[in-house]
């Protein structure tokens, strides 16, 4: 029986915030890898691995399901971002272990590439030189078209919250306007509104984007107003797609039949792992909701997501940074992740298929000043710095 012996953990110097990883080491002489990113409080993270480490040293990896029972029961208050992070980097490294040690791919543990290894991506990220300009976010899209993607999500609503004046609302929809404008009626608009509304500012709002045939309006209110998101759903005529900031699937059963939402996006770096994530998946697709997991991390997070979208029935389309983020993202796994075309390849080798190059994570090593938490309230932060650490 292998046995967990020790769990590290690095944090890398991201401009729109610091990535954690984590690496399980085992008895057996094979180690697993995880995400443990959050929007903000890093260092937080990385200390809690710390605080909850007895329920994972001395266990044994293929104990998924016990170990995140244990960690949910005994935390009392458990379904926090902080306690759901860390257990889903333990179960995530877990599963990379279990491949490892029986030399297959998770997605094959997890049932089979019922959709392939090759999935549909959307571009985000790629927007930062548009200065909040339409027509420069018309030419940005432009040049995410050419790159070979066929869908993309953006937030043209600047810092706002709650509501936005005539003025500010006009330049928005304009803004879309543009885009759609630049890539033809072909290509997937997701609008991304960072629980920016108020429920009935977002229910104009989804009017006056639906001339624009957007594919979603993602987040169109705060995520503690179950009631709010219900209503926004039920009266606009654009999809709603939802569930980033949710811990857990109890959090996502009430989201299933409080609302009509279409789209569910949990963050399988933060809402309990690969082992959580197959099952919110599940009661997404017993309401045939499509799951589309929400992924602004680091590339160990897309290799996850890669392996539980292959096996989720109800798999729509997958959230990919990497083509519009820091040019060193690739140099911190030993085979970066392969995105062509807008498809996103799942990693075929043992485990997630991927490992950290400890040298490219060190080298960029968060040191508590060369990366800060971007703020979505802030005016410009969607043209934040590409070279923190530099």
């Amino acid at each position: 029986m292998p046995t967990i012996t020790d769990i590290e953990t690095y944090i890398v110097a991201n401009p729109w915030k610091p990535w954690v990883f984590v690496r399980v080491e085992t008895d057996a002489g094979v180690h697993g890898i995880a995400e443990a990113t959050t929007h903000s409080k890093s260092r937080t993270v990385v200390e809690a691995f710390d605080e909850m480490a007895g329920y994972f040293i001395g266990a044994d990896p293929f104990d998924t399901e016990r170990l995140l029972l244990e960690a949910y029961r005994n935390e009392w208050y458990s379904a926090n971002l902080i306690n759901t992070t860390v257990i889903s980097a333990i179960d995530t490294a877990c599963w990379d272990i279990k491949g490892k040690l029986l030399d297959r791919p998770v997605y094959e543990l997890l049932g089979g590439a019922v959709n392939g290894t090759a999935l549909r991506a959307y571009a985000n990220g790629w927007y930062t030189d548009t200065r909040g300009e339409p027509a420069r976010f018309g030419e940005a899209a432009e040049r995410v078209i050419a790159d070979g993607y066929d869908a993309l999500k953006f937030d043209p609503f600047g810092n706002a919250w709650e509501r936005m004046d005539r003025t500010r609302r006009n330049r928005a929809v304009e803004t879309v306007a543009a885009v759609r404008d630049a890539v033809g009626p072909d290509v997937d608009l997701l609008i991304e509104g960072h629980g920016r509304f108020t429920p009935g500012a977002a229910v104009e709002l989804a009017r006056d984007l639906e001339p624009y045939d957007p594919t979603w309006f993602e987040e169109p209110c705060p995520a503690d107003n179950l009631d709010g998101l219900r209503r926004v759903a039920e009266r606009s005529r654009v999809p709603i797609a939802t569930g980033e900031r949710l811990m857990g699937k109890h959090a996502f059963a009430d989201l299933l039949t409080q609302t009509d939402v279409d789209i569910i996006q949990p963050d399988l770096v933060n809402t309990g792992g690969v082992t959580e994530g197959k099952k919110i998946a599940a009661m997404a697709e017993a309401e045939h909701v499509s799951f589309a997991p929400h992924n602004p991390q680091g590339p160990v997070a897309t290799a996850v997501c890669a392996h539980v979208c292959a096996t989720t029935p109800n798999f729509m389309i997958q959230e990919v940074f990497e083509d519009y983020d820091v040019d060193w993202k690739g140099d911190l796994l030993d085979d970066p992740i392969e995105i062509e075309n807008g498809t996103l390849h799942v990693p075929s080798g043992p485990g997630l298929g991927v490992d950290l190059d400890l040298n490219a994570v060190r080298e960029h090593a968060y040191t508590g000043a060369n990366a800060e938490p971007m703020n979505l309230f802030e005016a410009g932060w969607e043209t934040r710095s590409m070279g923190a650490d530099e």
